[in-house]
């Protein structure tokens, strides 16, 4: 027996405000870690991703159990995870997500080198000739806000839709 942590992201967008599939493992898996970081080179735009406090090159993610490719970037200044290049797990789509599996420790093994850290695995929907929307919206309303005059501040909407086709006799897209 090792543990692994199956998350739903369906029921986690209820659970928690995230729409970004890092800030939704940061809430769901207890052993994932991503920082959000500002000026420390391009991880701004890539968050790196960590499982159980190791590196982000440690962590091993696959796309419905296929090795995903890490990032062209290295992460470097005090950027955690950095001298190391991770995998850019907000490029793929919370809602095109199904559910998470995150493996540590012994389930990890059979992965090899790769993965110390763990495994995440990303199973994506295959839902074929559905097509499902959802609108995300949120906001903070305070007297400071807008230069202490009050109102909303950190706004963020955001409209996700999903349709999956058929391809050949087993795939999709």
């Amino acid at each position: 027996p090792v543990p692994v942590d199956v998350i739903s992201v369906a029921s986690q967008a209820s659970l928690s405000p995230q729409t970004d599939l890092t800030q939704i493992l940061n809430y769901a898996a207890p052993s994932f870690t991503s920082n959000s970081t500002t000026v420390a080179d391009g991880t701004d735009h890539i968050d790196p991703a960590q499982l159980r406090g190791l590196g982000p090159d440690q962590v091993l993610v696959l796309l419905n159990g296929k090795r995903r490719h890490t990032s062209s970037l290295v992460n470097i200044n005090g950027s955690p995870g950095r001298g190391s290049v991770g995998t850019d797990l907000n490029a793929i789509p919370a809602f095109a997500i199904e559910r998470l599996e995150v493996l540590r420790d012994g389930a990890a093994a059979q992965y090899g080198s790769d993965a110390i850290a763990g495994v995440i695995n990303v199973v994506m929907k295959k839902n074929i000739g559905q097509l499902t929307a959802a609108i995300t919206g949120g906001g903070f309303n305070s007297s400071g806000s807008n230069d202490h005059h009050g109102g909303w501040d950190g706004g963020k909407f955001q409209l996700d839709l999903n349709y999956g086709a058929k391809i050949g006799s087993n795939g999709f897209i």
